[in-house]
């Protein structure tokens, strides 16, 4: 049975090593990278919490050691929890737990050959969907592996089996263009791939929508599938669950077992719901950007 205290740190320094020297850089480099960072964040007093190490190196990692980019990304980590709090604030620790029982959402211990990790992603309870939940949900998640995983590169997998027009209907323009513009300049982890497994008919065009609105390059990334054998022929059998006819145990018995860690990692979600920046501290004013021209334009629409 597989340990969910631990599993996010199974193998960390081997993939450490792996993903820095895909980069060209040593580790000496990264530390070094930590510090300039780790130096930076002490004259941003609007921050609300100094982000653990493990952030950091997934940060640097992720926007391949630029620190520039690195200073953007963390500063609308948090930000971006003022600018959007209809995502962020409801997700406390009970809430979370509760929609542990409404979405799978199970990033899966074993990587592959390349050091990916694979996420499986499926609606369990399609009555009690609602989109800004499914998103704030799923960046609690991420905060956990931001903190104890090495998030070079990932997989999605979501199974649209139990889909119906009425849950993809209620997600409007406005809620693609969040997700995206969150997904694409806050966390921004490399998604190699993303697969839609099981597509309705109906999904498609939704789906297609959804893409559109995505950078050409991650646009690149999405894949419909209309039933789940095609992922046996994509990912090793060994690597998939049940669900996907696979040797690993179901999505079932892995959420019970996710569960138990999300329970004992809810003082950090009770913490996040409830963080905000202090724009009277930031030392410079945030700039007008993509963002922010976003974000107005939600208000707007959402008025309308």
């Amino acid at each position: 049975m597989v340990d969910l205290d631990n599993w996010l740190k199974t193998n960390r320094e081997l993939v450490l090593e792996n993903s820095l020297k895909s980069l060209g850089r040593t580790e000496k480099q990264l530390h070094e990278h930590i510090k300039i960072l780790e130096a930076w964040l002490e004259t941003q007093p609007h921050l609300p919490e100094t982000p653990r190490e493990n952030h950091l190196i997934n940060s640097l990692l992720i926007n391949k050691f630029s620190i520039e980019n690195c200073k953007q990304r963390l500063d609308m980590y948090y930000t971006i929890r003022n600018l959007l709090p209809e995502i962020y604030e409801p997700m406390d620790s009970k809430n979370t737990l509760k929609f542990a029982d409404i979405l799978y959402f199970l990033p899966w211990p074993k990587r592959t050959a390349d050091g990916d990790r694979i996420t499986f992603v499926k609606a369990i309870n399609t009555h009690n969907y609602d989109f800004y939940s499914t998103i704030g949900y799923c960046f609690n998640v991420f905060d956990l592996r931001m903190a104890e995983d090495i998030c070079n590169s990932e997989i999605v997998v979501t199974d649209l089996q139990t889909a119906n027009l009425a849950q993809l209907t209620i997600m409007t323009p406005v809620h693609m263009k969040k997700f995206v513009m969150i997904l694409e300049k806050v966390y921004s982890n490399r998604v190699k791939q993303f697969h839609y497994v099981n597509c309705p008919s109906f999904a498609y065009s939704i789906l297609t929508f959804l893409k559109s609105l995505m950078k050409p390059k991650l646009a690149s990334r999405v894949y419909f599938h209309a039933d789940s054998s095609k992922i046996g022929e994509i990912l090793p059998l060994d690597l998939l669950p049940k669900d996907f006819g696979g040797s690993e145990i179901s999505l079932y018995e892995m959420n019970e077992l996710w569960k138990k860690k999300l329970a004992k990692n809810g003082d950090r979600f009770d913490a996040l719901c409830k963080m905000k920046i202090n724009e009277k501290l930031r030392p410079s004013p945030l700039v007008n950007d993509e963002i922010l021209g976003f974000h107005g334009n939600f208000r707007k629409l959402e008025m309308d």
